[in-house]
């Protein structure tokens, strides 16, 4: 039999660099795994690079199980990456059997995943008229069954299929399979584009340039095919660059095993700097939004209602209004049974909500609440306070997340969501953006849902109350049919191909202010630096220059100054939880930079100031409402250019606003 083709070997690889990335603000979209020609020994190994850097590897092996009409090729896979990020590394493996008969009918595909210390498996067996899919995390294995209508065909079918009817630029073939990342049944399709030269090892290979997409991705991915149909090369645009998979040898595959590092101008495109700051934006109510395309390849989703809301669109932009929901109503828990409410309460492979631990957990932080909404807020906090941020754990089961207490904001997510379960609240994870210091990265957080109504509650970046309006759902999922339904389809068009514009926003207070198209984000007159949009001027110290200014995560300098003896200066913006005390929290701060000891704590122009000094550094926190700034000085006077910042520093009136809702 004929080796398979490799376009969706490996199908787990799109959904693993997806969740890495998306960890780490962004979210990148990459097709399969694509191998090459065999070795003699059966195998294929290939390259895995994104934006050019090699951080992994790819080995397949193929072989026909059985004779007859019961002969089966059975695929194995195995990819392995690593990337390493602001000291932080994430190592990804997944390992892939897919079988199907000998005439390219999919039987049976799984894979074993491990992208933190537990390891995630699922397989899907085709049945008729439905495919039976099993999920399995740290112990706990839960089993549903897909339906479908006429033929999923492997990948061996597809490429059948591919070298019967594609022979020329413009012939295009439609197919159905089963994504096991989005645990769905998909349509394919693929579309020959042109014949090109790409050259291999000294050889030059001809080779047919055709685009593909997986309606369960919505992403468009470009493949070089062979003579046999059988993929040389493959890429796919992500927030980071290209990620691209290359036909390779054994030796040049294992050099790659370590991974690699991806230059920090990569990670940039994941952020998007914002045309101005908002004020006190855990408490932003309503905001508008414009995105816009920077290519054609961006496909709006269906944004999950009702926030965000679609109010105009062209070609290249849609512009999107979003708004804080009010708190629900009081609800006894238990909620009254809903069957709308099932797929959010029933536990899964990474919301295990069955978990004893976790149960007895989430009963305790609820203290003997019975409020419904009070309930979520006691469980949102318990997440905040137990879990720590961790670049390294791209994605894991909510029994590991409260084991290991570390994660992304997706194991934040995932983990309230868990706990919610746990006490009959439906809930489920959302991805999108979220504004912080200046920019717009990409985030999760989680949603309940009372009386039938979503109401958002964010563990990683808290608000008071309901999460604020300062962000862009993009995705919504129970996590039923596995992360995958989560990070794949239209959204991922979204992610690192469009800038987000803020045309207006109103705060706590309900009164809005209208962003001009031309504003500017903040200016410098003279020795004074003024932000308009945060109410704040900074005078600099006498013999200082201004130097960094704006800069964005994960660069909390909003001003920066340096003198000709080396001194520097630097005002940041920071928040309060909701529950800290002031004293608390400025002593904390104040302790990470200038070490220990205990704040004096004074008023000065009428806002309550806490101040740290010890030889050569020096760091005040100003209150103003949820917001802290901190004023940080260093160098041989560090207290005496902090004397200097705190007198430069004065707060604005508030811009003229008005009614959103008089507005329009």
């Amino acid at each position: 039999m004929a080796s398979a083709s490799r376009q969706d070997k490996n199908p787990g690889l799109r959904l693993l660099l997806r969740s890495f990335v998306f960890g780490w603000a962004g979210l990148a979209a990459f097709a399969a795994a694509a191998p090459g020609q065999a070795s003699a020994a059966g195998e294929q190994w290939f390259l895995l690079k994104i934006g050019g850097t090699p951080v992994g590897y790819v080995r397949e092996a193929s072989s026909v199980q059985g004779a007859g009409a019961t002969a089966a090729l059975v695929s194995d896979s195995t990819m392995k990456m690593t990337i390493n990020r602001l000291g932080s590394k994430v190592a990804i493996e997944v390992a892939t059997r897919s079988e199907e008969t000998a005439d390219g009918r999919l039987r049976k595909i799984g894979y074993d995943m491990r992208a933190s210390a537990l390891a995630t498996k699922s397989e899907a067996v085709v049945k008729d008229a439905e495919v039976e899919v099993r999920s399995e995390a740290g112990g706990k294995s839960y089993t549903r069954t897909v339906p479908y209508v006429g033929i999923l065909l492997g990948p061996e079918g597809v490429r059948r299929l591919s070298l019967e009817k594609i022979r020329k630029p413009g012939d295009k073939i439609e197919y159905q399979t089963f994504s096991s990342e989005s645990e769905t049944v998909s349509k394919g399709s693929q579309t020959a584009l042109a014949w090109e030269d790409l050259s291999f090892g000294g050889r030059t290979l001809r080779a047919l340039k055709v685009e593909e997409i997986l309606a369960s991705d919505g992403v468009k991915t470009t493949s070089w095919l062979d003579e046999k149909r059988e993929v040389l090369r493959q890429e796919s645009p992500t927030p980071f660059g290209i990620a691209e998979i290359v036909l390779s040898t054994r030796e040049e595959a294992l050099r790659t095993e370590g991974g690699g590092s991806l230059p920090e101008e990569l990670y940039t495109r994941s952020i998007i700097r914002t045309n101005i700051r908002l004020p006190r934006a855990r408490a932003i109510g309503y905001l508008k939004v414009r995105l816009t395309a920077k290519d054609a390849s961006a496909v709006w989703p269906e944004f999950p209602g009702p926030s965000p809301k679609a109010v105009g669109r062209t070609a290249k932009t849609i512009d999107l209004e979003i708004r804080r929901p009010d708190a629900p109503a009081p609800a006894r828990l238990p909620l009254p049974a809903s069957e709308a409410d099932k797929e959010f309460l029933e536990p899964n492979a990474y919301i295990q909500s069955d978990d004893p631990t976790l149960r007895a957990v989430a009963a305790q932080a609820l203290a003997g609440e019975t409020d419904a909404w009070q309930a979520g807020l006691r469980l949102e906090r318990w997440v905040a306070e137990n879990m720590s941020f961790d670049l390294g754990i791209a994605l894991a089961p909510s029994t590991e997340l409260f084991k290991n207490r570390r994660g992304t904001c997706l194991g934040y997510a995932t983990l309230l969501a868990t706990l919610a379960r746990a006490v009959g609240l439906p809930s489920r994870v959302v991805i999108g953006y979220v504004y912080a210091l200046g920019m717009f990265g990409g985030h999760a957080w989680t949603e309940v849902r009372i009386a039938g109504a979503w109401t958002p509650l964010d563990a990683a970046i808290v608000a008071p109350g309901v999460a604020d309006a300062a962000r862009v759902g993009l995705s919504a999922s129970s996590f039923r049919d596995g992360v995958g339904s989560l990070i794949s389809g239209p959204a991922q068009s979204v992610f690192g191909r469009v800038e987000i514009g803020i045309l207006e926003y109103a705060g706590a207070d309900g009164l809005s202010v209208i962003v001009p198209e031309n504003a500017s984000p903040y200016s410098v007159e003279g020795d004074v630096y003024r932000n308009p949009w945060l109410g704040l001027r900074l005078a600099k110290p006498k013999g200082f220059a201004f130097g960094k200014l704006d800069a964005v995560w994960p660069d909390a300098a909003l001003v920066e100054m340096t003198d000709p003896d080396g001194a520097r200066a630097v005002l940041q913006e920071g928040y309060l939880l909701p529950w800290a005390k002031p004293d608390e929290a400025a002593a904390e701060a104040l302790a990470r930079f200038a070490g220990t000891g205990k704040p004096e704590r004074v008023t000065t122009k009428g806002r309550v100031v806490w101040r740290l000094g010890q030889a050569g550094k020096a760091a005040a926190a100003v209150l103003d409402g949820p917001v802290f700034w901190m004023l940080t000085a260093a160098g041989r006077n560090a207290a005496g250019i902090l004397t200097e910042m705190l007198g430069g520093l004065s707060f604005d009136n508030p811009l003229p606003a008005r009614s959103p809702e008089k507005a329009r």
